[in-house]
């Protein structure tokens, strides 16, 4: 094992851990090389903050490198890291600790999934408005530390915006409280949006805050199509100049809307809304007057929360799951953010370079907040050969994109071409300061060494 450096054997730290977590719950790891999943011989489970505590003491002691795990479904997120010792999977910690229906909050452990939440807070009529993908596997704590979210940001927000206080350890096993347990709190630097999107780098969170909010009575969600890319982009600049308020407005290329089993013609977009019925029904309203004005066409109107949530799980998942995806497939996902304008000139490259480079492409944008995620998969051909299409299709659609303002990530590929590409295109202005909190906090790099941005 590269991480022991010859101080301890395999046999000595497994005891250690064991001593810790009890046998039942230190299992093998993935010692065999997967080109989307942590390698590491050994996977601790523990069942307390405390064993956490005791576990990452010990391995920050023993120079050992520890990789956070949650659900497991963002794996191939970021950098490749570098030798890791132990995967430390926050499973058995799961559940929710404190729901307080009449001050709209929650607290929950960090290996909770998102649907297991979410069904918590569903009879007393409240959500948490993140919209993951894989909610059945993905855990809270993964959701928070890659920072993800999905189409309804539009209407609700991120992370950020929910997130009130948190559990973290550090890696030489100190236990930190971030934020209040209050829905205003505006004493002191806002620390927990330090580790939003951290990659587990910093500090394993053992729990969570959140605000929370009323499920709304009413959910819409058009489907709407049959247009030039020049119509959808004036439906979506005449939305943005009015009043209206969806929750929901992403762009969808043909791939991905094949999923909807709509009757189309090239790109569709999804506008959805959520409020009372008499503010949802004036508002899709005034979506079809402006659609029969410009001359795009309703496709279908999903009405009703069961509906709408069914057709947003199919846009989600056009992020790929670590657990899903073989080693035989080559799948890679670019998020690229720009402005709210940007959206269809980067879905236009989006396809233009999947057409050069002949790989096949799933799109979603959102117009209302400048991200959109672009998933690649080549087919055919030899293993080499369809990673060097890839690549090249990666590599494009990063140039053109720095040379429009608009950021990349690659937040999922192989290892085989995650260690050939640069993740974030280009070095960010606070790289220096990442790298000082990197350093103050966990100065022996145990935790998920060289996984984000300038190899922090």
């Amino acid at each position: 094992m590269d991480g022991i450096k010859g101080k301890l054997s395999h046999g000595q730290i497994r005891s250690s851990l064991a001593r810790i977590t009890g046998e039942n719950h230190l299992l093998p790891g993935d010692s065999q090389h997967c080109e989307y999943r942590i390698n590491a011989s050994l996977r601790a489970l523990p069942t307390s903050e405390r064993q956490v505590v005791d576990i990452l003491r010990f391995a920050d002691e023993h120079r050992l490198s520890v990789a956070p795990q949650g659900g497991g479904t963002k794996d191939a997120y970021g950098q490749s890291v570098k030798a890791v010792d132990l995967i430390l999977s926050m499973k058995g910690m799961s559940g929710v600790l404190e729901h307080s229906a009449g001050d709209l909050m929650v607290t929950v452990l960090a290996g909770t999934t998102f649907r297991e939440l979410q069904e918590t807070l569903k009879p007393a009529g409240q959500f948490l408005p993140l919209d993951a993908a894989w909610d059945d596997q993905s855990t809270i704590g993964g959701i928070v530390n890659a920072g993800t979210s999905g189409p309804l940001r539009a209407g609700y927000g991120s992370v950020r915006d929910f997130l009130i206080a948190s559990r973290i350890v550090y890696p030489n096993g100190e236990v930190i409280r971030t934020g209040a347990k209050v829905v205003k709190n505006v004493a002191g630097y806002d620390m927990n949006k330090l580790f939003i999107g951290s990659m587990g780098t910093l500090g394993l969170h053992t729990e969570f805050t959140f605000k929370i909010r009323p499920i709304p009575a009413g959910r819409s969600l058009l489907v709407i199509g049959n247009a030039r890319v020049d119509t959808l982009r004036m439906l979506q600049n005449a939305l943005l100049d009015s009043q209206l308020e969806p929750c929901v407005f992403e762009w969808l290329n043909p791939t991905a809307a094949q999923s909807l089993e709509v009757d189309t013609q090239g790109p569709v977009v999804l506008i959805g809304f959520a409020d009372v019925w008499s503010s949802v029904d004036e508002q899709a309203r005034q979506v079809g007057q402006l659609c029969r004005d410009l001359g795009a066409v309703i496709l279908a109107e999903l009405r009703g929360a069961e509906e709408s949530e069914a057709v947003l799980s199919k846009i989600r998942s056009i992020l790929p799951n670590a657990n899903l995806v073989e080693d035989s497939q080559t799948i890679v996902s670019m998020k690229l953010v720009g402005k709210l304008t940007d959206v269809q000139a980067i879905y236009e490259a989006a396809e233009t370079r999947a057409v050069q480079h002949g790989v096949s492409l799933r799109f979603s944008g959102g117009a209302y907040t400048g991200i959109a995620r672009a998933t690649v998969e080549g087919a055919g051909g030899e293993a080499t050969n369809v990673h060097g299409r890839l690549t090249a299709w990666i590599r494009d659609m990063q140039s053109e994109m720095r040379q429009q303002g608009i950021r990349t990530v690659v937040d999922f590929a192989p290892g085989t071409i995650r260690r050939q590409i640069a993740i974030w295109d280009e070095a960010t202005a606070d790289q220096k300061i990442m790298r000082g909190i990197k350093r103050t906090i966990d100065p022996n790099e145990t935790l998920n060494p060289g996984r984000i941005i300038g190899g922090l």
